[in-house]
């Protein structure tokens, strides 16, 4: 029985995932990050996808979490679901974390191809590029950097846990599942140090609840974006704010 599962069969439960779980894995986020305003940034939208009317859209954010989930599972990262047994064990959400020390980074090309990186390439193309690997990537390295020092602490980021993506399915919102997949990372983890980016002020203040702190803002968009991520010009192109977060051992 898995670590998190009560006798109440109905209960959702969380397990560790597998490759054969990924394209469930993927439509389950996809829906979740459907409005997210840092995927829509990256992908220089000018308006909200509509599943039924931008299919193609949809698809490629899809391509997109397709390559973090399973450049998460080929890196040696773990990668987590929470499951409904009560709906023929679907995925209500899911987790893909990086272990201290093990980063997706850009040299590791052979990874980075075999995991789908070159589909996302082509459908963003070098404005995307841009966007994903320098302003958003330079700037969560500056901000959580940063956000460790104010914390005071000696360690490197690098040596935490890093939760590069966590969600629930829509469906399944307002149960506490993304608490249990996080809870469950924790308690595989216990001394051990966390950090995440969030992506909205709302997911920002969901964190905090999970011991998360030191909220630092990441700025990116600023003239050519709303803060919802979408084209924009003027008063309206304030740019999508994201917050770098830590969560340190209680003895600290």
């Amino acid at each position: 029985m898995p670590p998190d599962q009560s006798t109440d069969t109905a209960t959702p439960y969380v397990r560790l995932a597998t490759l054969d779980d990924l394209d469930e894995f993927v439509q389950a986020a996809n829906r979740a990050f459907l409005h997210d305003p840092v995927f829509n940034y990256f992908a220089n939208l000018k308006q909200f996808i509509d599943p039924e009317v931008d299919a193609e859209e949809y698809r490629r954010r899809g391509k997109f979490l397709y390559f973090l989930a399973k450049s998460c599972f080929l890196a040696g990262g773990r990668v987590s679901v929470v499951v409904d047994p009560a709906n023929n064990g679907s995925i209500a959400g899911g987790a893909l974390l990086m272990p201290p020390r093990k980063r997706m980074a850009a040299w590791r090309l052979h990874l980075l191809f075999k995991s789908g990186f070159g589909s996302v390439l082509k459908q963003w193309g070098l404005a995307g590029l841009w966007k994903m690997s320098i302003e958003y990537q330079n700037g969560c390295e500056k901000k959580m950097k940063r956000c460790f020092e104010e914390k005071g602490v000696q360690e490197s980021p690098t040596e935490a846990w890093y939760v590069q993506l966590i969600f629930t399915d829509p469906d399944y919102q307002g149960r506490g599942l993304m608490s249990k997949l996080m809870r469950d990372a924790f308690a595989d983890a216990p001394e051990a140090t966390f950090c995440l980016e969030a992506s909205t002020a709302k997911s920002r203040d969901l964190y905090a609840h999970l011991g998360f702190e030191n909220p630092l803002p990441i700025q990116m968009g600023v003239g050519s974006s709303n803060s919802s991520g979408l084209c924009a010009t003027g008063k309206d192109a304030t740019g999508v704010e994201a917050y770098a977060m830590g969560r340190w051992p209680s003895k600290r």
